[in-house]
């Protein structure tokens, strides 16, 4: 197995046991991204890697982004997105969490389109993203196992 596959599929975990409580209370427990971050800092100390360091902790900037967004626009962005976003990052590198981002949020206005138009949601209601991120994190890591079928 490649190494991006692995972290792609504790990215997944990992947002999967945050998207179940964001789901139910809009609040994520803090044990769940420490120990990941934990454990991704760790990895990415000490393990070896075929992954450029510095893009695994660039990975980081895109959850920061959305991290200081959040304070920015005082809570329309929930601070549990950006922290998620942040630690998958560090799981991940750079590119992968720029990619989660962008499909993150194109799954995310595609499901919020879709609520209006069948009228469920209105403009300014709030919908829970970590759950977008995970699906996200579903579809990167599904094309990952495929790529790497098929070399």
């Amino acid at each position: 197995m490649r190494e991006y596959t692995v972290r792609f599929a504790a990215g997944c975990l990992f947002l999967w046991m945050a998207a179940v409580p964001d789901l139910r209370t809009r609040e994520i427990p803090v044990w769940i991204p420490a120990s990941f971050a934990a454990a991704s800092l760790a990895a990415n100390l000490f393990l070896p890697s075929g992954i450029d360091r510095l893009e695994l902790w660039a990975g980081a900037l895109p959850g920061a982004v959305f991290w200081l967004l959040s304070f920015l626009c005082k809570g329309k962005i929930g601070e549990g997105d950006g922290i998620c976003l942040l630690v998958s990052g560090l799981m991940s590198g750079l590119t992968p969490a720029v990619l989660l981002a962008e499909t993150a949020l194109i799954l995310a206005a595609i499901a919020g389109g879709i609520g209006m138009w069948t009228k469920q949601r209105r403009v300014g209601d709030k919908i829970p993203f970590i759950p977008f991120l995970a699906a996200a994190q579903s579809l990167l890591l599904a094309a990952q196992i495929v790529m790497t079928l098929h070399t």
